[in-house]
């Protein structure tokens, strides 16, 4: 060991010698204790988070700038990020030997180095995050390709989505509209997936969308209300307006959606629909009743009252919008679900907003593609051909949509493979101008949980990677190694078991085989079908692995006037506090021309010859530390506290 350190310390010291001339061996001595002791500030400093006071002794914490990308950028785009000038970054691109133009396109490693170059720190869009960006790109498309001349328009059925808080009622809703109990089979009373159904009622039909409840589920609710045109708003009327009530209110407002209050279990004894009312009103959304335009219908789903009075409301809503589509041209929608099934292959459903989707049609949905070869509606029966506002699901797809992406279909296999075409350029990894390096998402001391996602249906994957990947901590973060639909395999517990991942079984079988493999590899699998339950144990995990955390604060400064005594582990000196307090108990930082030399405690401290607890700013005082005798007058002390706590980890999406 001392052979290797020594060249690294500036002795010319062979690597096979065996003497060291003695003349150099107090030089040696030396060196390697003024090395070890910088090896010391240096992991204090990495093991200690530093609050400093400002110039006029209020604490400050240091911030960086923060830009999020996502996986590629253009130039352009990513300068207007930074809010710098184009010619700026590509600049600094040929700097570090990129030739871009402004419309190329970088990936985010490059994007990183980059930024910290320019003094931001670069940071990558999670999932929720990318989904949103991805979004509204998709929103703009989907109004481009509805848009249509007037008098090729007919009237369709309305599309409604059903929202509210968890447990307020949504599914007993939809079951007492349908008559069917689809409540029963859902995990804890809380749907976990989106669901579209079509009613008929006075001989009109009506599309329904129901979304989860659940927070974990915010993305899909978002969907729900972009494709939606009329939104039930289930609000319990013995429990009033929640957060996620709230969120929801918020979403459709956005949107610009029309929406309908339906104020839920009216029957109990602790119901108090003027409540509700009230909460609406505080909100500017005043009932109708009371004056306003916010149209409050009082339900009860368990007891079945009042559902017909809801369905001619939104049918009034859907008069007075005149919801309207073309029904001749080629189909346009938007998938509202996919999963894989093991006789069907992939399998998606998708909402037709546009057109009349045949079998035999050519499909494009985002980056996959097919050829239409079964169409079944809600009820899984076998349809020739779905018109606007008709959920159905579709087989011939080579590989499984993204919720939320466009359908696109075509008789003409030309334009199709026209359009495969363009599928093959968005998708091929090395464009003109991208540049690609290795990616790691480690960060120095940063803890992972690896994790092994299997959930039944694409929706939930997509709600639950988006909580666990989007988390930030920068201390502590979750990884997928692996997520896919479909029950747990042989190769899960293998990869899981080299990797020391957790595996999660979202509403997918464990056989007892794979149990037993598990067992065997020592391989934890978390399974459950309600999603708050799997996010405590993923984050209890991750919160087992997480050491402390060491907050010193900065009390205040004083510089030395005088060394009154000195020993051989401790220094009597006085001095005056030019910043801020000294106050006891605390520890002491020593600087000298700026620069940190070694880390002390002050064991006692007066001042007018008195013990004192605290010495403020332009104060003079007498101090006992406990310290390396090295002090001289005219340096700098640092006073702070040091505060150990458990690092708290949150899911919040």
């Amino acid at each position: 060991e001392l052979l290797e350190l020594l060249p690294k310390l500036g002795f010319a010291i062979g690597a096979r010698a065996i003497k060291v001339d003695d003349r150099l061996v107090d030089k040696i001595g030396f060196a390697i204790e003024h090395w070890r002791h910088e090896q010391e500030l240096q992991q204090r400093n990495q093991a200690i988070k530093e609050v400093h006071l400002g110039d006029k002794g209020e604490k400050i914490n240091k911030r960086e700038v923060v830009v999020k990308v996502p996986k590629q950028i253009i130039v352009r785009e990513f300068a207007e990020k930074l809010q710098m000038p184009v010619t700026r970054v590509i600049a600094e691109l040929m700097k570090n030997g990129i030739l871009s133009s402004l419309n190329d396109r970088i990936d985010y490693d490059t994007a990183s180095i980059i930024g910290e170059d320019l003094g931001f720190t670069i940071e990558r869009l999670n999932e929720e995050e990318q989904e949103t960006s991805h979004q509204e790109a998709t929103n703009i498309k989907l109004k481009e390709l509805l848009a249509t001349k007037n008098e090729d328009l007919e009237s369709r059925p309305p599309v409604v989505v059903v929202m509210g808080h968890v447990d307020h009622g949504k599914t007993k809703l939809l079951d007492a509209i349908r008559e069917t109990h689809v409540m029963e089979s859902e995990s804890g009373g809380i749907t976990q997936h989106i669901g579209a159904y079509q009613v008929k009622t006075k001989d009109r039909l009506i599309t329904f969308l129901d979304t989860p409840g659940h927070e974990a589920f915010k993305a899909m609710r978002s969907r729900g209300s972009q494709i939606a045109d009329v939104a039930i708003i289930v609000v319990a009327a013995d429990d009033g307006l929640q957060p996620q009530t709230l969120e929801v209110l918020e979403l459709v407002q956005k949107e610009n959606v029309p929406f309908v209050v339906a104020i839920n279990k009216i029957d109990k004894d602790s119901a108090d629909p003027d409540r509700v009312k009230q909460q609406l009103a505080e909100l500017n959304l005043v009932p109708e009743e009371w004056g306003g335009k916010v149209i409050c219908v009082p339900i009860s789903a368990k007891a079945k009252t009042g559902i017909n009075e809801l369905l001619d409301m939104v049918l009034l809503v859907a008069d007075l919008k005149n919801f309207q589509a073309n029904v001749a041209g080629p189909a346009v929608g938007t998938i509202i679900e996919a999963k894989v099934d093991k006789a069907e292959g992939p399998v998606a459903t998708v909402l037709v907003q546009s057109g009349t989707l045949r079998v035999g049609d050519w499909i494009v949905v985002g980056k996959v593609a097919g050829k239409i070869k079964t169409l079944k509606n809600y009820l899984a029966q076998p349809i020739k051909e779905a018109t606007p506002s008709m959920p159905v699901r579709i087989l011939g797809l080579k590989q499984i949509p993204q919720v939320g992406d466009i359908l696109e279909a075509t008789a003409d296999e030309r334009r199709y493979r026209e359009a495969l075409k363009q599928i093959d350029k968005i998708s091929r990894p090395q464009e003109a101008g991208v540049v690609s390096t290795t990616t790691t998402e480690e960060s120095g001391e940063k803890v992972y949980l690896q994790l092994i996602l299997k959930t039944d249906v694409l929706g939930s994957q997509e709600a639950i990677a988006g909580v666990l990947e989007g988390f930030q901590n920068p201390q502590a973060g979750f990884k997928l190694v692996r997520k896919g639909l479909g029950n747990i395999t042989e190769g899960d517990v293998l990869d899981a078991a080299s990797g020391g991942a957790l595996i999660i079984a979202y509403r997918v079988v464990v056989s007892p085989v794979i149990k037993n493999l598990a067992s065997e590899k020592g391989v934890d699998i978390v399974e459950g079908d309600v999603i708050y339950h799997v996010f405590d144990i993923a984050r209890n995990r991750l919160q087992e692995k997480l050491p402390s955390e060491t907050i010193a604060t900065q009390l205040g400064s004083l510089k030395v006037l005088a060394i009154f005594k000195t020993e051989k582990h401790t220094m009597v000196l006085g001095g005056k506090v030019i910043l801020g307090r000294v106050k006891m108990p605390c520890k002491v930082k020593l600087l000298r021309d700026k620069e940190v030399i070694t880390y002390g405690e002050v064991l006692e401290l007066q001042s007018g010859k008195q013990v004192m607890t605290e010495v403020v700013e332009g104060q003079e005082a007498g101090l006992k530390i406990k310290i390396d005798p090295i002090i001289q007058v005219g340096d700098i002390l640092e006073f702070y506290q040091e505060e150990v706590k458990r690092i708290e980890i949150k899911l919040n999406n």
